[in-house]
């Protein structure tokens, strides 16, 4: 008796964006193996058994399958801002053909980091870029500690990258705690136009 979710798991978790690597299949093919249940190249939660083992491993397969969508939640994208959707226009805007979204990069500590966006990829001193947005006049504290970690492991990686974190505008006294736990890492910009974003980012290349 064989028993398979017809790759209907993976597929439902890749249309809700999660992207496929080496890593993530290891893990949830480990999830897999847990519970008596193979993970193929294509996706397929399967295992063969007698027709008397059916119940037993059809629990199995409600359990695998229940674990390896809960994985895929950690990993689904989060929702983009608005605050990100500004940036990402004036970016295109002021430097077009030379942006890239959801940049890859791998870190001192061997972890692949993603940025929001990258300038000139490719070149000597590439642009690495990331925003925080700000809630009810006060940044995103969570964003600001996750921003930071990246970029110091980007940095001790990297350090010919240019690396820039955008604060969209909040309270001041915030606004200079959160800058100033991202400055030894990070250029540090704070956003009011498109136009100023542009200039200032030009500047910092000068």
């Amino acid at each position: 008796m064989r028993i398979t979710d017809n790759a209907d798991t993976l597929f439902h978790a890749m249309t809700m964006g999660v992207a496929p690597n080496a890593t993530k299949a290891a893990k949830l093919a480990t999830i897999a193996a847990e519970c008596h249940f193979a993970l193929s190249e294509s996706g397929e939660l399967h295992t063969s058994c007698t027709q008397a083992d059916v119940p037993y491993y059809m629990a199995r397969f409600i359990e695998a399958a229940s674990q390896i969508s809960q994985a895929c939640d950690l990993w689904r994208p989060a929702p983009i801002s608005k605050f990100e959707k500004i940036v990402s226009r004036a970016l295109r805007s002021g430097f077009p053909k030379r942006v890239k979204r959801d940049f890859e990069i791998q870190g001192a500590s061997g972890h692949e980091l993603k940025f929001q966006f990258a300038l000139d990829v490719g070149s000597t001193h590439p642009k690495i870029i990331q925003t925080v947005s700000a809630q009810d006049g006060t940044p995103h504290w969570l964003s600001v500690y996750s921003t930071l970690g990246k970029m110091v492991d980007l940095k001790n990686a990297a350090p010919q990258t240019r690396r820039l974190v955008i604060l969209e505008s909040a309270n001041p006294q915030d606004l200079s705690k959160a800058a100033s736990a991202l400055a030894e890492s990070a250029s540090v910009l704070v956003f009011s136009t498109a136009s100023q974003l542009i200039n200032d980012i030009n500047s910092l290349a000068a």
